[in-house]
């Protein structure tokens, strides 16, 4: 069965929300010189499995019914899969049709041995007592197919849309010598030609909410480089799905964009980029030429845009409203809250802005680019990251654990705990299916409060520096923060203190 590598852009405009005008992009691109184009309109059903690893789903073209299964390989990335497809055609009896696909192959008994209890709707109980799934409804499809020779790389381009999802373009290709070079040539050629992005995974593709991190469960048994591209796709999943949710609002809606990126998006964003710049100093050795040229540098230009935007925040909504219920005038603050706020939505409009921007399209695209790659090798000598994981894990606590006392330490030093902290909090949340429960409990949720104490004595020297930037500041107002600032590291190192005194030492289960 032939392995495929695929790429999926999802679009982020269209003057008249079809795919016909992002059609009439793609027939600019290069690639897609001389290839005709063929449309079709089909309607497509999910059928659920409860089987990892596998899609099945039932499409209706021009009467005639064809059973599909896909078997994706490895952990699943954003933007990238690797897969095998199955297809059989169906008759009338959907149910039979699915029992006969179950037996077709060797490999589809196990996913699609019960797959026909979730075909038709009704109570009516299956043969070992229990209530069938209410089927997903049938969701009409337009599609426009390319083949593609690209270097001797025979590549399917699809682009489709329906009424449940935004137009995605998927560029396939058998997975042989060249392949992953094809597709990812030709999405570079259609992100600087036509309006489309990397896709988020399918579960926040349309999600207009901020997506928070996922909790991760890697299996004992995956290998250190396995471990590394799961962590690295979910953080990617967080990174691309509160992207997208703001994107996804620019298909035909230029207006709808601006309201689309609120406090919460720009926080997550920031997240995913802290936890991706942690989980790169969790595994050193893994960074390696490319990633330095091709990633890094774009990665810390977005990283500091997200970063002021950020502080912008905090320092608009928390910090001065707080200066300000402490007066005993709240309304000198007034003017200078506003001034900040305008400061915020100019911070705020260069992220929408990037965000838009071909140079963070192909950012992503060659983070997933290199990731993939990463994914398709192997260690020379592979060991399980358990053990890796305790090490990482001793090493990081012995940073925090081994301070002195906190109050004793000047401004920018207790700043490096706190990042000792915060880097030693994520570890634990990449690594808690190998962590004790009192270590995911307890030692995890002190380190979030020593990170929050410490960040608020940084959150204000942060504001003190802001503060004496802005020229409606008055010197009464700059020597406020000052003192506000000098208070709370006092207060927060003593607090930051007790709770790194009283936190017990992450273990990994002893069971592994």
């Amino acid at each position: 069965m032939t392995m495929w590598v695929e790429v999926t852009l999802q679009a982020i405009r269209s003057d008249d929300g079809s795919i016909g005008v992002l059609a009439e992009a793609l027939q600019r691109v290069a690639a897609f010189a001389g290839a005709t184009p063929r449309s079709t309109r089909l309607t497509a059903r999910e059928i659920a499995l409860k089987a990892p690893g596998w899609r099945l789903s039932v499409e209706t073209l021009e009467g005639a019914r064809t059973l599909c299964a896909v078997q994706t390989e490895g952990a699943p990335m954003p933007g990238f899969v690797r897969y095998r497809t199955f297809a059989r055609p169906a008759g009338e009896d959907l149910t039979a049709s699915l029992i006969e696909f179950a037996q077709a192959d060797e490999a589809l008994h196990g996913p699609l041995a019960r797959a026909y209890r979730h075909v038709d709707a009704g109570t009516a109980a299956t043969p070992d007592g229990e209530a069938p799934d209410v089927p997903a409804p049938e969701v009409e499809v337009e599609r426009i197919e390319w083949r593609i020779d690209a270097s001797g790389a025979d590549i399917l381009a699809t682009l489709e849309t329906s009424v449940q999802a935004l137009p995605a373009l998927r560029l396939a290709a058998p997975s042989v010598n060249g392949a992953l070079d094809a597709v990812f040539r030709v999405a570079g050629e259609v992100l600087d030609a036509a309006p489309f992005c990397i896709a988020p995974d399918d579960e926040h593709a349309s999600q207009a909410q901020p997506v928070h991190a996922a909790k991760l469960d890697l299996p004992r048994t995956a290998t250190r480089r396995q471990a590394f591209v799961a962590i690295a796709a979910s953080v990617a999943g967080q990174w691309f799905g509160n992207a997208a949710s703001v994107a996804g609002q620019w298909f035909g809606n230029a207006d709808a964009s601006r309201a689309g990126l609120g406090d919460e998006h720009v926080h997550q964003l920031r997240v995913a980029q802290r936890r991706l710049k942690t989980l790169l100093k969790l595994f050193r050795g893994y960074v390696d030429d490319a990633w330095n040229t091709r990633v890094a540098p774009d990665l810390t230009w977005f990283g500091d845009l997200l970063a002021d935007a950020r502080d912008w925040d905090v320092f608009t909504d928390k910090t001065l409203p707080a200066y300000a219920e402490s007066d005993d005038s709240a309304e000198r603050w007034q003017a200078l809250i506003a001034a900040a706020d305008a400061k915020r939505r100019v911070a705020r409009d260069k992220v929408r802005d990037a965000l838009a921007s071909k140079r963070y399209a192909r950012l992503t695209l060659a983070f997933v680019e290199w990731l993939a790659r990463f994914a398709s090798q192997e260690d020379a000598s592979p060991t399980r990251f358990v053990s890796y994981a305790e090490k990482r894990i001793r090493k990081d606590y012995r940073r925090i654990a081994h301070v002195p006392d906190l109050a004793s330490l000047e401004a920018h030093e207790r700043h490096r705990v706190r990042i000792h902290a915060k880097r030693l909090r994520y570890a634990l949340e990449f690594f808690r299916s190998v962590t004790s429960r009192r270590t995911r409990t307890h030692t995890a949720k002190l380190l979030g409060e020593l990170q929050t104490v410490l960040g608020e004595a940084n959150d204000a020297a942060v504001a003190a520096d802001r503060l004496a930037s802005i020229p409606e500041a008055s010197d009464y107002q700059r020597g406020f923060a000052r003192a506000w600032g000098a208070a709370s590291a006092r207060k927060d190192a003593q607090e930051g203190e007790r709770l790194l005194r009283s936190m017990r030492r992450p273990r990994v289960k002893a069971s592994i």
